[in-house]
C-alpha cells in the first residue's frame, strides 16, 4: 500500500519539511505493508502539481495540518482516486492563537484558516485530531454530520533518535558550560510560548538552574537540548498536543507544564512530572517538591506504547487498510 503524507511546512535547505511528519514517515516505512513517502507543500503551483502527480500513484493521501493550504491541496486532488485523510494539529481547528496574534490582517488569517478547516471536513474520508480535546471546537452541526469519520491520531517519538545518551557529550556538542539547565522550547520564538512566565518561575526557584531556550535549532539537535536539561518547563498560552512533551518523556525527563492543550492527559499518573500554576512563585514551589522526589517514572519504557511512533502508527495503518479495502470492494 502506497501512502503519501503531505504537510504545509516549507522544505529546508536539505529539502526536508516538517520533522515530525518525516519521523512519522520513517516509522511507517518499518511496516512491510506500507510504502510511505512525504511531500511538503511549498506554497507554489509547481508544488501542487508535484503533490497531485505523486497522489495519482498512491493508495492513500494523508494531509497534516488544516487551513487554506489543506483545502487548496484537497481541491487540487479532485478526480485522484487515492483515499484522502486529514489530521488537524491545533490552532487550525481551535484558532486560539487569535488572542495573542497582533494586527487585524493576521487575526483574519487565523480565522480564515479555521473556517477553511471546517469547510474541508466533508471532503475527506477520515478526519483525525491529534488530541480529543480539539473535537468540541468543530461546530455542532458538522460534528453531527461528519463525526462518524473522526479519529484521534496520537503523535509519537522516534525512539532511535530520542534515546538516553551521555550528558557530557551533549554538553560539548552544544558548547555549554557546566551547570544545571531547564529546557524551554520556543522553536519559532513566539509570544504564545510565554517565555516571560518561564523566566519568572526560574527566578523564583533561585537554585542555580538556568533556562536554556531552544529556538531555531535543527531537528537532530533537539535530543541534545533535552539531554543536557534537568526537566522541561512549558508555560504556553495555547498548544494542541505538544510533541516536545513526548520527546522529553521518551528520554526520561520530567515535565512541568501549565494546563494547556492535552498536556494534563499526557502527564496523568506520573510521579515526577505535574501540571503547575501560572503564578511563578507557586509554580516554583510545585517544581521544587517534585524534583526532591526520587525518579521512578521510567516513562521511556513504561509508556512506550503511548510514545513510540512505531507503536502508534499501527492504528493509523489499520485505518488506511480498512478504508482502501472499502473503496476497492
Amino acid at each position: 500500500m502506497k501512502v503519501l503524507l503531505v504537510s504545509n511546512q516549507r522544505p529546508d535547505a536539505n529539502g526536508v519539511g516538517n520533522p515530525i511528519i518525516v519521523r512519522m514517515m520513517k516509522a511507517m516505512q518499518t511496516d512491510e505493508r506500507v510504502d510511505a513517502s512525504f511531500l511538503p507543500f511549498a506554497n507554489s503551483l509547481s508544488s501542487l502539481m508535484t503533490i497531485r502527480k505523486a497522489a495519482k500513484h498512491a493508495d492513500v493521501v494523508h494531509i497534516h495540518f488544516g487551513g487554506l493550504y489543506a483545502l487548496l491541496v484537497r481541491l487540487f486532488l479532485i478526480r485522484v482516486r487515492a483515499v484522502k485523510f486529514i489530521t488537524f494539529h491545533g490552532t487550525d481547528i481551535h484558532a486560539k492563537s487569535i488572542s495573542t496574534t497582533k494586527g487585524m490582517l493576521k487575526k483574519a488569517k487565523v480565522k480564515l484558516n479555521q473556517y477553511a478547516s471546517f469547510l474541508s471536513l466533508p471532503l475527506f474520508r477520515r478526519v483525525g485530531f491529534v488530541a480529543e480535546a480539539m473535537i468540541p471546537y468543530v461546530p455542532a452541526s458538522l460534528r453531527r454530520r461528519e463525526g462518524g469519520k473522526f479519529f484521534v491520531q496520537k503523535l509519537g517519538v522516534d525512539y532511535a533518535l530520542f534515546r538516553p545518551m551521555e550528558k557530557s557529550a551533549s554538553m560539548r556538542r552544544l558548547q555549554l558550560p557546566d551547570g544545571h539547565y531547564i529546557l524551554f522550547s520556543d522553536i519559532n520564538n513566539t509570544h504564545i510560548k510565554r517565555r516571560d512566565i518561564a523566566e519568572k518561575i526560574v527566578e523564583c526557584m533561585a537554585d542555580g538552574r538556568r533556562l536554556l531556550v531552544m529556538s531555531g535549532v535543527s531537528p537532530d539537535e533537539v535530543p541534545h537540548y533535552i539531554n543536557v536539561c534537568d526537566f522541561l518547563l512549558l508555560t504556553s498560552d495555547e498548544e494542541g498536543s505538544p510533541n516536545i512533551v513526548r520527546e522529553c518523556l521518551a528520554m526520561n525527563r520530567p515535565v512541568f507544564s501549565v494546563a494547556v492543550g492535552d498536556v494534563e492527559q499526557q502527564l496523568k499518573g506520573l510521579a515526577n512530572s505535574c501540571i503547575i500554576s501560572r503564578e511563578p512563585q507557586q509554580a516554583a514551589l510545585q517544581i521544587a517538591e517534585h524534583m526532591a522526589l526520587p525518579y521512578v517514572d521510567d516513562t521511556r519504557e513504561k509508556r512506550r506504547q503511548m510514545l513510540d511512533f512505531n507503536e502508534l502508527n499501527q492504528s493509523v495503518i489499520e485505518l488506511y487498510i480498512k478504508e482502501t479495502n472499502k473503496v476497492n470492494v
